[in-house]
């Protein structure tokens, strides 16, 4: 961060204060492991459709997001998610706004290959990269280690999915 000044690392000059409304697509993953199941691979591609509203505040480099969807899982079963995250903001000069920050999440999803479900509560890490303006970017999620009370474990793994704004 040495190049960038300081005033390059502010809250970003776009965003109104008020709501935001977005809408995002299921994802792309990448597992670090293969699953030990006999002739099963772990599905990287989730199709599915999502919403998520961003309270924005242009005093603060803070905010709050709320999100809920659905997508075909790891195990290409239909799961839903919803969860709340919040973030530290910053423009990267006159162009992309990133964000960090921690979310808390409640997934209903498979957690076996023959799809029984479960809600599988989680705090993890997400980041955010976007064009200035804010109508298009991507949200990142990083998923540890999830081991199930059967025993059963989904390897760490990195959930990237488009965003786009409504205007």
């Amino acid at each position: 961060l040495g190049a960038i000044s300081s005033a390059a690392l502010c809250t970003p000059a776009h965003a109104a204060s008020g709501t935001q409304w977005y809408v995002h697509t299921g994802g792309l993953s990448r597992h670090f492991e293969q699953t030990r199941a006999a002739d099963r691979e772990w599905n990287e591609t989730h199709p599915g459709l999502g919403l998520e509203r961003r309270d924005v505040d242009n005093e603060s480099p803070w905010q709050l997001r709320w999100t809920a969807g659905a997508m075909r899982d790891s195990r290409r079963f239909w799961s839903g998610y919803g969860g709340a995250t919040y973030v530290h903001r910053w423009t990267l000069g006159n162009s992309i706004e990133t964000s960090l920050g921690v979310g808390a999440f409640g997934f209903y999803r498979s957690v076996s290959w023959s799809g029984k479900r479960a809600l599988v509560p989680s705090l993890l890490p997400t980041a955010s990269i976007a064009s200035a303006d804010g109508t298009l970017g991507m949200n990142i999620v990083y998923i540890p280690r999830v081991s199930t009370s059967g025993g059963k474990a989904t390897p760490p793994t990195v959930l990237g999915q488009m965003v786009f704004r409504f205007k």
